[in-house]
């Protein structure tokens, strides 16, 4: 991350790149059971082997107590995309 001053307020800006493999299993599942009853699974979609992790943001102190946030997260893998964004409002006191 790095910080500077804007027009009298600081900025932060900050940034991550990352690489993702995930070894063995890649279908998550569970086998559960209320008791009494029969056993049941519960499958989850399979997790990517190799993704690319992406996140950028940056936060705007716009008084002593408050900064405002903006940031995205992204999971890029060939077959299989998450991306998210955030802002947020965080005040001190």
């Amino acid at each position: 991350s790095t910080s500077f001053a804007m027009q009298g307020m600081d900025l932060t800006l900050r940034g991550a790149l990352a690489w993702r493999h995930a070894f063995g299993d890649v279908d998550p599942a569970a086998t559960l059971a209320f008791a009494g009853s029969n056993a049941f699974t519960v499958a989850g979609l399979p997790i990517a082997k190799n993704a690319a992790l992406v996140e950028a943001g940056l936060g705007l102190a716009i008084s002593k107590a408050a900064t405002l946030g903006l940031s995205y997260t992204g999971q890029l893998a060939s077959d299989a995309q998450d991306h998210a964004f955030k802002a947020n409002l965080a005040v001190r006191f």
